[in-house]
């Protein structure tokens, strides 16, 4: 059997199948993430991280990574 991945959305929690993601990906998981917000990346005691549709998650470093998204001209949270 596979190893499955467990990563967050805000707050919803999603399980993937692959080691990897892309931030296109993320950004096509319903209900979908609007082209006009930008996706950032949680990592514990980092601050958020801008994530572009190219850039390559690895799902299998320690924690579970934590997306969000917010309008594309504010500052990261």
């Amino acid at each position: 059997m596979a190893k499955k991945y467990t990563f967050k959305i805000e707050n919803q929690t999603h399980i993937w199948e692959e080691q990897f993601i892309t931030g296109a990906q993320v950004r096509a998981i319903p209900p979908g993430i609007p082209e006009n917000m930008d996706l950032f990346i949680k990592r514990k005691g980092s601050p958020g991280e801008l994530v572009a549709d190219s850039d390559t998650i690895d799902l299998s470093e320690k924690g579970i990574e934590r997306f969000y998204y917010q309008q594309a001209d504010s500052t990261p949270g």
